[in-house]
């Protein structure tokens, strides 16, 4: 059985955590893998937001190097971009995606242990409206949209290594963020190259054949 800790106060405040109340977070992690390891060997993942703008650095390099002797996994959450910037656009850019990594694996202490760092794969997308509104999307979903819109082409987006199309409808020109066996597969690569694991947000949401690259 494994157990995973979020660290929402860290994410959903959107503050630089310092200092003693950084410090209690610490503890409260390290108490609870212990108790868990104690209670029946149990391990624990710890989902990390990114730290490269347009998000704070709330987790860095020097709380990875304190916590790993008791966090098993760190997941970091490389996807969600769109949040930050408020505007229509890949949702897990990969240069992004990837600086999220090196900030981590920057401290030199940290490097022996990047197998505990897991790059995170979105399996939904984004559906963008005009005014910038967005609502994410499913496989399921994303098969409907290209059923009904019948795009006549889809764009690469080379830094973020992402595909979108685009839709009208009569309120005016959607364009849909959406994984594909490509994105997915520099993703792998990536992994591979620079010897960390992967970690999909989530199981079911994608397109069955997503499945056939692992």
């Amino acid at each position: 059985t494994k157990i995973m800790t979020s660290t929402k106060q860290w994410y959903q405040r959107r503050v630089r955590v310092a200092g003693r109340e950084k410090a209690r977070l610490h503890r409260m992690i390290m108490a609870l893998s212990e108790g868990l390891k104690e209670a029946g060997n149990m391990a624990t993942f710890l989902v990390i937001p990114p730290g490269v703008q347009p998000f704070p650095e709330l987790f860095d390099k020097h709380d990875f190097k304190i916590l790993q002797p008791y966090v098993d996994r760190f997941v970091m959450m490389t996807y969600d971009h769109h949040h930050g910037t408020g505007r229509p656009g890949p949702v897990g850019p990969m240069d992004w995606g990837l600086r999220n990594i090196l900030l981590i694996m920057e401290h030199e202490d940290n490097d022996k242990y990047r197998y505990k760092l897991l790059y995170g794969l979105n399996f939904y997308g984004a559906d963008f409206r005009g005014d910038g509104q967005f609502e994410p999307i499913l496989g399921g979903r994303y098969i409907e949209l290209l059923r009904s819109s019948k795009p006549n082409q889809f764009i690469w987006h080379l830094k973020a290594s992402e595909h979108s199309f685009e839709y009208r409808e009569p309120s005016g020109i959607h364009k849909v963020f959406y994984p594909s066996l490509r994105s997915l597969q520099k993703r792998i690569e990536a992994a591979e190259k620079f010897k960390i694991g992967l970690a999909i947000w989530e199981i079911g949401q994608g397109l069955d054949y997503f499945y056939d690259l692992f």
